[in-house]
C-alpha cells in the first residue's frame, strides 16, 4: 500500500501542477537566425547527431549482448557459485558489465568531449581533467548499479512476492536522501561554489529574490569555467540544503539577463519541482520493478540462466540488461515530463519579474554563443530534449510581452547586440535573417 501510494502520488503531483499556456503557432521575428549561423550550428551538431545516438545504442546493446552470450553466463555461474547468497559477487559482476559498457563507448566519448568540444572552443578542461570528471560520474553510476543489484537479489530472495513494492519505498527514500545531500557531498566533487560577489549582478539577484517567496534562498557561483565556456544555472538540494547555483560563465552576461535566469530557477523552487521529481521516482521504480519481476520469473529466463531460486546471483546479467532496456524506454517519458516542468517554470518566471526582452536575449545567447539548435529534429527532441526548444522559449517570451504590453527589441537590434558574442565560426557580421 505504501509503494502504490507513493507511485500514485508521483503521478498526481506531476499531472496536477502549474503548467504553461499554449504557444502561438506563428514564428516571431525574434526567433529567426541568419543562414550563416544555422550552417555553423549544423556543422557543430552534425557529428553529435550520429555519435550521441550511437553511445545510446551501445549503452543497451553491450549489456544485452553480454546477457545473451553463453560464455558470459558460464563465467558468472562459476564466479557466483551455486550458493544462493552470493549477492555481493553478483554486484561485482554488475559493476563489471557497467564498466565494460563505458569502456566500449569511451573512444566516442573522448572524441565528443575532448576533440570535438576542444575544436569548437567549448572545452576548457585539460584532457586529463575531463577524464577525471568522466570517471567520477561513471564510478558513481557503477557503484549505484552494484549496490542496487545486491539489494535487489537479497530482497527478491527474502520477499519473493513483495520485493518490487518494498524496493519502491527504498528507492524513493534513497532518492530523497541523495537530493538532500547532493549540494553538500556530491556537487563539490565536480563544481566548487563560492558566494556571489558584490556588484551590479548581485544587486539584480537580490532584487529578484526580494520579490519572491524565497528571499533567503542561497545563490552561489559555481566554477564551471574550469570545464566549459557554456552558460547555465540550476537549483539543487532540498529543504535546508536547497540553493541556486549560477555558472561563473553566466556572470559574463549583463545583470538583467542573469536576473531573468534566476527568476526561472526560483520558479522551480516555488513549484517544488525537486520534491515532485523525487516523488516521481516512486512511479518509475514501481513500474520498472514490476516489469523486471515478469522478466525474471519467465520460465525461459530461468532455464537459460539455470537459476535455482528467486535470488540466484546468476540472474545478474538479465537484471543489468533489462535495466538498460527499461532506462532507454523511460527516457522519452522523462524528457516529456521535464519539458513540461521547464515550460511551466519559464511561464512563472515572467510573473516573478523576468523581463521578456531579457529572456529573449538569453535564449538567443544559447543559440548564437553555445550553438544550440533553434528547433531540434523530432527524434532528437524525443530522446534528448529536456527543455522547450529555443524557438518555443522565445515564442513564450513574446506571448508574455504581449500580455504585459511590453515592447521587445527588434530582430535588427538583437543581431547588432549579438555581434560580440556570436560563435567565432559563425562570423561577426551576419547578412539577412532566415527562420
Amino acid at each position: 500500500m505504501l509503494a502504490a501510494s507513493l507511485a500514485v502520488l508521483g503521478v498526481v503531483v506531476s499531472v496536477w501542477r502549474p503548467v504553461a499556456p499554449g504557444l502561438p503557432a506563428s514564428l516571431p521575428p525574434q526567433a529567426t537566425f541568419d543562414a550563416e549561423l544555422l550552417a555553423t550550428i549544423a556543422a557543430y551538431r552534425g557529428p553529435r547527431l550520429v555519435l550521441v545516438p550511437l553511445v545510446t545504442v551501445l549503452s543497451v546493446a553491450v549489456p544485452v549482448a553480454v546477457a545473451c552470450w553463453p560464455r558470459a553466463q558460464a563465467v558468472v555461474a562459476r564466479w557466483t557459485g551455486d550458493r544462493v547468497r552470493a549477492s555481493w559477487r553478483a554486484g561485482a559482476v554488475a559493476v563489471g558489465v557497467a564498466a565494460l559498457t563505458w569502456v566500449v563507448s569511451l573512444p566516442i566519448l573522448v572524441w565528443l568531449g575532448v576533440v570535438h568540444e576542444g575544436r569548437w572552443g567549448f572545452r576548457t578542461a585539460t584532457p586529463l581533467g575531463w577524464l577525471r570528471d568522466q570517471v567520477l560520474v561513471a564510478g558513481g553510476r557503477w557503484l549505484a548499479i552494484g549496490l542496487g543489484v545486491v539489494v535487489l537479489l537479497a530482497a527478491r530472495r527474502r520477499w519473493p512476492r513483495t520485493w518490487p513494492y518494498r524496493l519502491t519505498a527504498v528507492a524513493t527514500l534513497a532518492a530523497g536522501v541523495l537530493v538532500v545531500v547532493h549540494p553538500v557531498l556530491l556537487q563539490p566533487l565536480l563544481l566548487t561554489t563560492t558566494p556571489l560577489p558584490p556588484g551590479e549582478t548581485r544587486d539584480a539577484v537580490e532584487e529578484v529574490l526580494a520579490g519572491s517567496s524565497a528571499a533567503d534562498l542561497p545563490v552561489v557561483v559555481g566554477d564551471a569555467s574550469r570545464r566549459t565556456t557554456r552558460v547555465n544555472a540550476l537549483i539543487t538540494g532540498l529543504g535546508p540544503t536547497e540553493q541556486v547555483v549560477l555558472y561563473d560563465t553566466l556572470l559574463e552576461l549583463p545583470a538583467p539577463q542573469v536576473a531573468a535566469v534566476l527568476a526561472h530557477e526560483l520558479a522551480h523552487q516555488e513549484h517544488a519541482d525537486v520534491a515532485r521529481g523525487t516523488l516521481l521516482t516512486a512511479t518509475a521504480a514501481l513500474a520498472g520493478l514490476l516489469v523486471l519481476r515478469r522478466v525474471l520469473d519467465a520460465p525461459s529466463v530461468q532455464r537459460r540462466t539455470a537459476a535455482r531460486g528467486p535470488g540466484d546471483p546468476r540472474l545478474v546479467l538479465v537484471v543489468v540488461a533489462a535495466a538498460a532496456v527499461l532506462e532507454l524506454v523511460g527516457t522519452p517519458i522523462g524528457g516529456a515530463v521535464s519539458r513540461r516542468v521547464e515550460a511551466a517554470a519559464d511561464h512563472r518566471a515572467f510573473e516573478l519579474g523576468a523581463d521578456p526582452a531579457e529572456v529573449v536575449r538569453n535564449v538567443r545567447t544559447f543559440v548564437v554563443r553555445d550553438l544550440a539548435a533553434p528547433d531540434p529534429a523530432p527524434p532528437v527532441r524525443l530522446l534528448y530534449g529536456t527543455h522547450p526548444s529555443p524557438s518555443e522559449r522565445i515564442r513564450a517570451a513574446v506571448l508574455a510581452a504581449e500580455r504585459a504590453g511590453d515592447d521587445l527589441p527588434s530582430l535588427e537590434d538583437l543581431v547588432a547586440e549579438e555581434r560580440t558574442i556570436r560563435h567565432p565560426r559563425a562570423g561577426a557580421a551576419p547578412e539577412g535573417a532566415h527562420p
